[in-house]
């Protein structure tokens, strides 16, 4: 009888450690730096195709590491830090919290690569203003350089392939490796200039968040500094590189074919288009650019 009513006792102990083991929150667990794989998410953010070899040596490596992982996977156009950039903030602002987000957005491929923390979100990136829009809205974060080798598998850095150098690194975020463990502390990230979407006179100052497929270009202005304008205001658009013409309408066709027009698109937010023709590549536009609109 004694031994039974030990055994049970056993039981009943090892049920509620489990049960208290199963309560932890997600954010508890990265606190604790114990990330079991099947609780996060992974996005990577690349203009790397999704079958290259390097993608696919990537991936490869973590789904070994981590079979159960959520891999979400979104690509920018070629070398464009700008785009990589806004859709690295926007997976910031869109995934949950503990999710690890990995940029690889590097031309030349020959950089240093960093990482930091925001929230219970992980970070990784190169040192190229990919991580601007997000340490832009969090100015206050300390970011770190991807250079100890034991969070690379014990290999030095400029011994691994640009593949295993990203595969390994990300691997030690997802296992719950601290940040400040990466390496010393970067203290002066690169990133690019930022012009917030503001009214400056006569004027409004905004800058082009990224072009989609068309050669439209979508912009950082809310709806509301445009809302109180009439349809059919004609705006003069100036650049470093450019200027034109632009009425304000309601969607593409609300202009002749060939002209320029603006308006708050689905997602309230201004874009600028040429009605059936591509705004970006007609006047050397893209993403990162800042322009001002004057009536």
């Amino acid at each position: 009888m004694k031994l039974f009513l030990s055994c049970e006792r056993a039981l009943i102990i090892a049920a509620l450690l489990l049960f208290s083991l199963a309560s932890c929150t997600k954010d508890e667990i990265i606190e604790n730096h114990a990330i079991a794989a099947t609780t996060i998410n992974l996005v990577i953010v690349t203009d790397n195709a999704p079958g290259s070899y390097i993608m696919t040596k990537i991936i490869g490596e973590v789904r070994s590491a981590y079979p159960d992982i959520n891999i979400t996977y979104l690509q920018s156009k070629q070398f464009d830090i700008f785009e990589g950039a806004f859709l690295l903030n926007t997976a910031r602002q869109s995934f949950p919290a503990g999710t690890v987000i990995a940029g690889i957005v590097e031309p030349g491929a020959n950089g240093k690569r960093l990482v930091f923390q925001v929230g219970s979100q992980r970070v990784f990136s190169p040192d190229n203003g990919l991580s601007t829009w997000i340490l832009h809205d969090y100015p206050n974060t300390t970011c770190y350089f991807v250079e100890n080798p034991a969070v690379l598998g014990g290999v030095q850095p400029n011994n691994l392939s640009f593949e295993d150098f990203y595969a390994k690194a990300i691997c030690s975020l997802i296992s719950g490796v601290k940040v400040s463990g990466f390496g010393s502390v970067c203290s002066n990230p690169n990133t690019f200039p930022v012009q917030e979407p503001v009214l400056h006179g006569d004027s409004i100052l905004g800058q082009i968040l990224f072009t989609d497929n068309f050669g439209n270009c979508i912009t950082n202005i809310p709806d509301s500094l445009i809302n109180s304008l009439p349809l059919g205001t004609m705006f003069t658009m100036k650049s470093d590189t450019t200027h034109m013409n632009i009425e304000l309408g309601v969607t593409y066709s609300s202009v002749p074919e060939g002209n320029n027009v603006c308006f708050i698109n689905s997602s309230k937010l201004l874009e600028i288009a040429v009605n059936y023709g591509n705004f970006s590549e007609k006047y050397n536009l893209s993403a990162g650019a800042r322009f001002q609109l004057f009536q």
